[in-house]
């Protein structure tokens, strides 16, 4: 049975540590350090069961404890992929709304500028009659 829940709780680690050291008054402390899979969850994930107890209490209580911990850290690692698909979403869609804003005005400026820029039209200059004199060059 020990195997068997080790077995479910690496299924979701790259590797797992067990780590049994002795106390006082014959207590023994049981450390199960998992490494997770990817680098980035390592200080999300990598908490450690630490158990104290005696080996009788270990007996009767480790595995339960172990699957326990094991449905939490299962948890733990579907509730960080589902936020970080949320993020990656939300990156998404913030940058196609810039996309959008950025082409709304490149538009609008295009379109000022084939409207002449402003409102007022371009002032057209008087003829005025002068009278022509002959030019001796001509």
């Amino acid at each position: 049975m020990f195997f068997q829940e080790l077995k479910s709780l690496l299924a979701g680690c790259a590797a797992l540590a067990v780590t049994l050291s002795s106390g006082r008054d014959g207590a023994i402390t049981v450390t199960v350090r998992p490494t997770p899979k990817d680098a980035k969850d390592a200080e999300a994930l990598a908490i450690p069961l630490v158990l104290t107890g005696t080996p009788e209490e270990l007996d009767a209580q480790f595995v339960g404890l172990l699957r326990s911990y094991a449905e939490e850290h299962t948890s733990l690692a579907d509730q960080l992929e589902a936020t970080r698909s949320i993020i990656e979403a939300a990156k998404k869609d913030a940058g196609k709304k810039a996309e959008g804003a950025i082409r709304k005005g490149a538009a609008a400026k295009v379109t000022a500028a084939a409207d002449g820029g402003d409102d007022e039209e371009p002032e057209t200059p008087e003829v005025v009659d002068v009278p022509v004199e002959d030019n001796l060059f001509a």
